[in-house]
């Protein structure tokens, strides 16, 4: 069954290769440590290999590293998409076959860039993909205030 993606977007006042780059090799200036497994006290790192096929990855406490996402589209600087290899329990999904995707555009505007963010194909994730999705409404907002507020600092 399919499940609808959720969409969010936000506009910055930078132009488009300034937003795509703190948006990938800046990822861990502006991304919500409190989404991390480690949580912000003991996170000691968060980011995207910035390539095609680079994960998205964390370190922890002792230099403990997940994999939670692998980039399938990298066209700097108009769009990036990866894989969101995470369940709806929060436990890594090593299959790319159960992960959603998530693909971030960056268009020029008249002030600066619009960065929009589709995460689609929840009916990946299994049982629980709509309760996943709907629990989730309220993250990529959080993320995108973090990631405007870093273009503003």
């Amino acid at each position: 069954m399919a499940v609808d993606p959720l969409q969010d977007e936000v506009a910055v006042d930078w132009p488009p290769d300034a937003a795509f780059d703190l948006f990938t090799a800046e990822f861990g200036s502006w991304w919500p440590p409190e989404f991390s497994w480690s949580q912000p006290d003991l996170l000691h790192s968060i980011g995207m290999e910035c390539r095609p096929g680079g994960m998205l990855s964390e370190t922890g406490p002792h230099g403990f590293r997940i994999d939670w996402g692998r980039i399938t589209n990298w066209d700097p600087p108009s769009s990036l998409s990866f894989l969101w290899q995470i369940s709806g329990d929060r436990v890594p999904l090593p299959d790319p076959d159960q992960a959603s995707v998530v693909t971030v555009t960056f268009s020029p505007t008249n002030q600066g860039t619009r960065v929009q963010v589709i995460h689609d194909k929840w009916e990946r994730h299994g049982d629980g993909a709509q309760r996943y999705r709907d629990d989730f409404t309220q993250a990529w907002p959080m993320a995108l205030g973090r990631y405007r507020q870093a273009t503003t600092d």
